[in-house]
C-alpha cells in the first residue's frame, strides 16, 4: 500500500503559478505534470472539467522503485479531479479542497513482497476505486472530511468521515504541530464487508495451523479478558466487534464505528483519559452492528450502555448533530450549530461549501446517514421519486421507462427535462 500511495501523491505535487483562465487540464499540465518524474504517470487521453478540474483516461502511474524491490505499475481506468483549489497552488500551499476519484485501479495479484491475492484468497487480481472529498475553511478554522473511500469490489468498503475544529492552514500543512489546538467534532466509520472476513479468517486459521472455529475459540477469550479489565463501554464496543467477526461467513451488514463528542475533545484530552471507558464519553463513541447482541442495548435491564444501530428518528438540532437538509435543491449534508430564533428552526453549516452559517427549517431535514438521506433502493422502477448522488450533493429525480444496463438506473431530475444514466447505488428514497 505504501507504493500506491506514492503514486497517488506524485499525482498532486503543486508548483509555480497557475496561467490566467486556463481550464483544469491546463492548469493540471503547466502546474503537476512537469514536477512528475519522468515515466511516472502516463494516460491515454484528458480532458477538461471547468476551471478547476480535469479527467485523465486509461492512466498507468508507475511508483518509484525503493531500495529492494522493483516498482509495479498500477492502471488506473479513469481518475477525475472534480474540484481543485488551484489558487492555493499558485501560492505552493496546500489546497483548501479537493474533490477526486479514481475508478478502477487494478491491484495486481502480487502487489506488494510477501502477498500473494493468489495464495490468500484465491484472487488473481482486485478492482478498487478510491474517493477524497475534503474542504478546509480558512476563516473559521473548521476541516471536513465529507468523504474517504476505498472500495475494493470484491472484497470490502472502508469510508470515513469527519469534522475538526482549530484547524490552520498551518496546521493542516503540519497536523503533528497542533494536535492540542485542533478538537473533533464529528466522525464516522464504516466497514462494509463483502467476502474480507470470509477469506481473512480461513487464510490466517491456515496459517496457525488450525480451522476457522478453532481460531475463533482463541481470540474470544482474549477479547473477553480485554473487556474485563475495562467498563461497561468499553464492553460493549468490544462485544459488537466480537458479534461482527462472529458472523465472518456472512455479516448482518455493516460495522460503523460514530463519534459526537458532547464537547470540544483534543488528541491532549483522550491522552488524558484514565481508561478505555473514560475514552469512549469523551468521543461520544458508538459502535453498532445489526448482529451485535441484544444485551449490549438493553441498560435498563441491567445490561450494558447502547450499542445500536443509528436512530431514523427525527433529526435533532443539538450542537454536532449532524443531518441532510433541501437547501439550493439539493439535499446536503449540514451540523448543526444551535437552536435558530424561530420556532422549528436550526441554525448549521452546510458542508462542503464556504458559505457562512444558514437557517434551516427542520421539517426540510430528514436523518443523518454516511451513505446518504433515506434508503437505497433494489431496483429501477418508472415514476419513482428518488435522490440522485451528483457532485457531492443529493438531487430530488423521478425515475424513468429508459431501458439501461443491470446496475444503471435512467433518472429525470428535477430541475432538467433530459435524462441521464446513473449508477443504481447513487439512487435512494426518502420514504
Amino acid at each position: 500500500m505504501r507504493r500506491y500511495g506514492l503514486a497517488a501523491a506524485a499525482l498532486f505535487v503543486f508548483v509555480g503559478g497557475a496561467p490566467a483562465r486556463a481550464d483544469g487540464l491546463e492548469k493540471f499540465e503547466k502546474l503537476i505534470k512537469p514536477d512528475i518524474p519522468a515515466g511516472t504517470l502516463k494516460y491515454k487521453s484528458g480532458k477538461a472539467l471547468g476551471d478547476n478540474g480535469f479527467v485523465l483516461e486509461d492512466v498507468v502511474v508507475t511508483p518509484p522503485p525503493d531500495q529492494t524491490n522493483k516498482a509495479e505499475p498500477v492502471n488506473i481506468k479513469r481518475i477525475a479531479v472534480e474540484d481543485l483549489d488551484f489558487a492555493a497552488a499558485e501560492k505552493k500551499a496546500a489546497p483548501n479542497f479537493a474533490r477526486i476519484r479514481a475508478e478502477g485501479i487494478a491491484i495486481a495479484a502480487n502487489p506488494a513482497e510477501g502477498v500473494d491475492l493468489k495464495e490468500m484468497a484465491g484472487l488473481d487480481k482486485l478492482l478498487a476505486d478510491f474517493q477524497l472529498d475534503y474542504r478546509l475553511d480558512p476563516d473559521r478554522q473548521t476541516f471536513t472530511l465529507n468523504r474517504l473511500e476505498l472500495d475494493v469490489n470484491q472484497l470490502a468498503r472502508l469510508e470515513l468521515t469527519m469534522m475538526l475544529d482549530g484547524v490552520t492552514p498551518e496546521a493542516f500543512a503540519d497536523p503533528s504541530a497542533s494536535m492540542d489546538k485542533t478538537s473533533l467534532r464529528t466522525a464516522s466509520l464504516v466497514l462494509e464487508d463483502r467476502s474480507l472476513l470470509g477469506k481473512v479468517v480461513p487464510a490466517v486459521a491456515k496459517a496457525q495451523g488450525t480451522d476457522p472455529a478453532g481460531l475463533l475459540k482463541t481470540v474470544k477469550p482474549v477479547l473477553q479478558g480485554l473487556a474485563s479489565a475495562q467498563g461497561p463501554n468499553t464492553q460493549a464496543a468490544l462485544d459488537t466487534v466480537a458479534a461482527f467477526v462472529d458472523d465472518y461467513k456472512q455479516p448482518k451488514g455493516p460495522l460503523r464505528i460514530t463519534v459526537n463528542p458532547p464537547s470540544k475533545t483534543s488528541a491532549t484530552d483522550l491522552a488524558a483519559a484514565a481508561n478505555g471507558d473514560d475514552a469512549i464519553k469523551a468521543l461520544g463513541l458508538i459502535v453498532s452492528y445489526a448482529g451485535a447482541p441484544a444485551k449490549a442495548s438493553d441498560p435498563a435491564a441491567g445490561g450494558r450502555p447502547a450499542v445500536a444501530a443509528p436512530s431514523a428518528a427525527k433529526p435533532s438540532c443539538a450542537p454536532g448533530s449532524r443531518f441532510f437538509v433541501l437547501y439550493d435543491d439539493a439535499w446536503q449534508a449540514a451540523t448543526a450549530r444551535k437552536e435558530g430564533k424561530a420556532a422549528d428552526t436550526c441554525i448549521a453549516k452546510i458542508e462542503g461549501n464556504g458559505d457562512d452559517d444558514v437557517t434551516v427549517a427542520m421539517d426540510k431535514t430528514v436523518a443523518w446517514s454516511i451513505d446518504g438521506p433515506g434508503k437505497p433502493v433494489s431496483g429501477c422502477r418508472a415514476g419513482d421519486k428518488v435522490v440522485v448522488l451528483h457532485e457531492g450533493d443529493w438531487y430530488p429525480a423521478e425515475v424513468t421507462k429508459k431501458p439501461v444496463a443491470e446496475g444503471q438506473c435512467s433518472i429525470k431530475y428535477e430541475s432538467d427535462e433530459e435524462e441521464e444514466k446513473v449508477e443504481l447505488k447513487k439512487v435512494r428514497k426518502l420514504d
